[in-house]
């Protein structure tokens, strides 16, 4: 936790920003699902990430602040400017913006030439692109030889807790119908080694080439 001092030193914005996380942090707790605790059972299954890393779909930034401190260098794209804005005030107060590249892009046609990145990984957005199958594919084109793989999003039963958290917020949870037990068996049937876990409301599935 921060000192009266280190939060001194904070932009207004960047504090209010940070409340306001918090806040909803505490209601979905309070509604069944805690993202601290997400999050640390997917970098659990994650780690080691190697130095230099992907991240498909920023969000408002939970997952990268968290990654960023293990690794040298985190690029973090998204279609969203405005969840991207929030993601680097949430940088900004966790003291890491300078590690972070931050791109609006679709991540179907990445700007990276092949095998760029150590680990190319997302969390909890799979559910929200259409055709995941042409993203995978682009993930597979910029991973390192011997590089990874993570594709982590909510259990069935998170995606019904996440639903009646929207709900409590008069929302509604847009969401796309895939299985990571789907995209498991592409992988291996492409010669990739795969482990799939589920805990704590999450599905990981992290997948590497030994050759």
């Amino acid at each position: 936790m921060e000192s009266e001092q280190d939060t001194k030193e904070l932009s207004s914005e960047v504090i209010e920003n940070h409340n306001r996380l918090v806040e909803r942090n505490t209601r979905a707790r309070e509604l069944g699902y805690d993202f601290e605790e997400g999050i640390k059972f997917v970098l659990e299954q994650s780690l080691p990430l190697g130095d230099s890393v992907l991240e498909i779909g920023t969000g408002k930034g939970r997952f990268m602040t968290a990654v960023a401190p293990h690794v040298k260098e985190l690029t973090t794209l998204d279609v969203s400017a405005e969840e991207q804005y929030f993601a680097q005030l949430n940088a900004a107060y966790a003291g890491i913006q300078g590690k972070i590249r931050y791109l609006i892009q679709d991540a179907a046609s990445l700007p990276w030439p092949d095998t760029t990145f150590d680990a190319v990984l997302t969390m909890n957005a799979i559910h929200h692109i259409p055709h995941f199958e042409q993203v995978l594919g682009e993930m597979q084109r910029v991973v390192k030889p011997k590089g990874k793989i993570v594709l982590a999003d909510f259990s069935p039963r998170g995606f019904q807790v996440i639903g009646r958290i929207h709900r409590s917020e008069g929302k509604v949870h847009q969401r796309h119908f895939h299985d990571l037990r789907n995209f498991q068996k592409l992988l291996r049937s492409q010669g990739w080694t795969t482990r799939l876990r589920k805990g704590y409301l999450q599905e990981v599935l992290v997948a590497w080439q030994k050759t």
